[in-house]
């Protein structure tokens, strides 16, 4: 009796890994609060309004959603990643917006068999060596607008150019990576503390120098102080002031002003991209945040529609990680960005853009499409990933 009583037990635990989940518990780990925060809550809004879409369903099963605000800061990343792993008992995680947060949490999510979904940090040790079967990265990696620029510098004849970074993993990764693909004079590079909000010594550095142009990478409070004093110093018409997304977007513009005006940026996302995915998306989040959305809520976005895309694609039998995690490298996902694939280190193939602030047609500052930098772009840390499939 023993013996049919534990066959019958086990034969019962093997039918229910077959069947469909009732639910999927999905975590958001961000920056809620803290000196990045401004791009960690555009994500969520992306996150949410995706949910909303979806009817609060992934691949057709209600969703226990859990937020964690990590602070931007590593100890209190180490306790949220805690709080979903332990206590949610969460099957995926997104959000992860900073590389200074991430970086102390990814292994603990993945060796934990979740699947870290990654809507915006790239830290480059993820995308080589340290990739892993169960982390999914749908923004890019910290080279890629970064390399957009810096080549973008170099085709339009750019000699010399000085370099200004934030003092943490993601300013050393973005700022080193435009010096990389730049080909004229690098001066620099300067970092400055994520809370610095006076630039005077910086830029009095820069006219000191007399370089071609400027490349900064700043976020959140700093970003928006740098374009102010750098317009107030009268360098805007002056320098040629070459960013990223971050520094200049939808988020900034109220506090920035006029002061945005021809700031030049790489991104691997724009609301102008022409294609039926991104225009339902950009018209969704206008109508319900009377703006433009930035490029964090369109990566956002679309983390959620590929955990959709995965769940469905297995049915709902979130337990065969194995099957989950080939839905995944499918992403059979309509993206805002069109076409979208994964290369083998699960980052993005996919273009860079340049995109220029200009004023629309209502007078509205616009980080405008200017040009397209490359077209199908592969990091190059895929090559250190050990990953076939």
């Amino acid at each position: 009796m023993r013996r049919i009583a534990l066959a019958s037990t086990t034969l019962l635990a093997l039918c229910t890994g077959t069947q469909a989940a009732d639910q999927v518990k999905l975590g958001n780990l961000t920056q809620l609060s803290g000196p990045i925060s401004p791009a960690g809550t555009e994500t969520k809004r992306g996150i949410d309004l995706a949910l909303e879409e979806l009817s609060n369903k992934l691949g057709g099963l209600p969703v226990k959603y859990t937020v964690v605000d990590d602070k931007t800061n590593p100890a209190e990343a180490v306790q949220g990643a805690s709080k979903l792993i332990d206590d949610a008992k969460v099957d995926f995680v997104t959000g992860l917006g900073a590389s200074n947060t991430l970086i102390p949490v990814f292994k603990s999510f993945v060796d934990a068999g979740i699947f870290a979904v990654g809507a915006l940090a790239g830290p480059l040790q993820f995308a080589g060596k340290e990739c892993h079967p169960n982390g999914f990265f749908v923004s890019f990696s910290n080279d890629d607008w970064p390399a957009a620029v810096g080549k973008y510098m170099t085709d339009k004849g750019v000699k010399s150019a000085f370099f200004l970074g934030a003092d943490y993993q993601a300013g050393y990764e973005h700022v080193g990576a435009a010096i990389r693909y730049f080909k004229g004079k690098a001066i620099g590079p300067v970092y400055t503390p994520l809370t610095q909000l006076d630039f005077a010594p910086e830029i009095a550095r820069i006219r000191a120098e007399k370089p071609d142009a400027v490349f900064a990478f700043l976020v959140g409070a700093g970003g928006v102080a740098f374009v102010k004093q750098y317009a107030q110093a009268g360098l805007q018409h002056q320098l040629p002031f070459y960013t990223e997304d971050p520094v200049a977007n939808p988020l900034t513009f109220p506090a920035q002003g006029d002061a945005a005006l021809g700031v030049i940026m790489g991104t691997n996302w724009t609301a102008d991209l022409d294609n039926a995915a991104n225009k339902k998306f950009v018209a969704s989040f206008t109508a319900k945040y009377n703006r433009l959305p930035a490029t964090f809520a369109a990566l956002g976005y679309d983390a959620i529609k590929l955990i959709d895309s995965a769940v469905a694609d297995v049915g709902g039998k979130i337990e065969n990680k194995d099957a989950v995690r080939a839905a995944l490298r499918k992403a059979n996902f309509q993206s805002v960005r069109g076409a979208f694939k994964f290369n083998n280190n699960h980052f993005p193939i996919q273009n860079l853009y340049i995109m220029e602030v200009k004023k629309d047609e209502n007078g509205n500052l616009k980080a405008a499409l200017k040009d397209t930098a490359i077209k199908d772009w592969q990091d190059p840390y895929h090559q250190e990933c050990p990953m076939k499939w």
